[in-house]
């Protein structure tokens, strides 16, 4: 639900003109086109929205299942449209309008500044990218439980490129690819041959990330919607991308490191001076 008091709601209802079930003149067609195109939402179809209700009534539906950065986005689009709008009906704001349009604005900026506080490895990589910006999309919606199968097939592929650009096998004798737990001890062994941590504690937690993953592959497979499953609960859901995306954070951290030592050793091999750090 959105950080929208009673009185933000009434001003934004006030000016989208939406006491009689609409939203200025769009129709259910264009309403949903928009929705979708500014927020990457189906409002008379995806999970919650599924009621069928006035244009007016889907607007509230999603200020109380939305996050604060995703209404945020929305209500600015759409006082954006509303200025265009007024421009069309070649109608003037009055000074409440333009009042409310100051007020409005700080309000939207106030929930756009909002953020998901979960970090996930950047990668350039266009599958990888989009699939990052599914993840994200979900986390803003507040539906980790979406996370969970999007977030398996992104660990895997950034599993597999690492490994492969280790020159690290990504498939069994028989030919088959490793499962995700397998291509996390891989990348343990060569962490640990080539002497990357400082501590005990760091190898034992990359010991202990590869039965998380391992029990991650349960989780996808039986309890989110890759199958026809019964659904995790939220909050474990919400717990498990946070954990997974911190043990994928810290790989992609190591990975950093391990190119930066290269890349000193290579300078001094090649120039043959000293490195002042």
């Amino acid at each position: 639900m959105a950080n929208l008091s009673a009185l933000e709601k009434a001003k934004f209802e006030e000016m989208f003109e939406m006491s009689g079930g609409y939203v200025l003149d769009f129709t259910n067609a264009t309403f949903q086109s928009f929705i979708a195109d500014t927020v990457n939402l189906n409002i008379y179809s995806d999970r919650g929205y599924e009621e069928h209700c006035s244009k007016a009534n889907k607007l509230r539906q999603f200020w109380n299942q939305e996050s604060d950065l995703i209404v945020g986005k929305l209500m600015n689009e759409l006082l954006g449209y509303y200025d265009d709008y007024q421009t069309r009906i070649g109608i003037s704001p009055t000074d409440r309008q333009t009042k409310l349009m100051t007020e409005l604005r700080d309000i939207t900026q106030r929930l756009i500044e909002t953020n998901s506080d979960i970090d996930f490895p950047e990668r350039e990589e266009e599958t990888l990218k989009i699939l990052l910006e599914d993840i994200r999309q979900s986390l803003l919606r507040q539906q980790p439980i979406l996370v969970l199968d999007r977030l398996h097939t992104f660990s895997t592929k950034m599993l597999r490129q690492i490994c492969l650009n280790h020159g690290i096998s990504i498939q069994n004798e028989k030919g088959n690819n490793l499962p995700l737990h397998s291509l996390a001890g891989m990348l343990k062994k060569k962490y640990e041959t080539e002497q990357l941590f400082e501590s005990s504690f760091t190898i034992k937690a990359i010991q202990a990330s590869i039965s998380l993953f391992d029990e991650y592959n349960n989780v996808r497979n039986n309890q989110s919607f890759a199958h026809d499953n019964d659904i995790l609960n939220s909050v474990e859901a919400d717990f498990i991308v946070r954990t997974m995306a911190n043990v994928l954070t810290f790989i992609d951290k190591v990975e950093a490191i391990g190119s930066d030592s290269v890349s000193k050793n290579q300078f001094e091999t090649n120039h043959d001076v000293e490195l002042l750090f």
